[in-house]
């Protein structure tokens, strides 16, 4: 392993990093029509919701749910990264 190369990594704010959409990103993008729209629109009343724990209709537990119910093996935590835009897809978009 390089040394040399993990310092600069880390201490050359410079350098680009490239990030990829996170596994919810992902599913986004291969999705189509009512079933992406949905899937946003979802995302978005989670993002937006002031009711807290059992009063929440969406949540991202609920969503995880529903995803794996579907087939899509994607966990709490990934959506709720996401929907708190801490994954590498606001990373991306800024």
């Amino acid at each position: 392993m390089d040394k040399s190369s993990l310092l600069t990594d880390l201490t050359d704010q410079s350098k680009e990093t490239k990030h990829y959409p996170c596994k919810i990103g992902r599913l986004i993008n291969s999705l189509e029509g009512d079933e992406r729209e949905a899937l946003v629109k979802a995302i978005e009343l989670i993002r937006t919701s002031n009711l807290n724990g059992k009063n929440r209709s969406h949540s991202s537990v609920w969503l995880a749910k529903v995803l794996r119910k579907n087939g899509y093996q994607i966990s709490v935590s990934t959506i709720q990264r996401h929907v708190n835009k801490e994954c590498s897809c606001d990373q991306s978009e800024g």
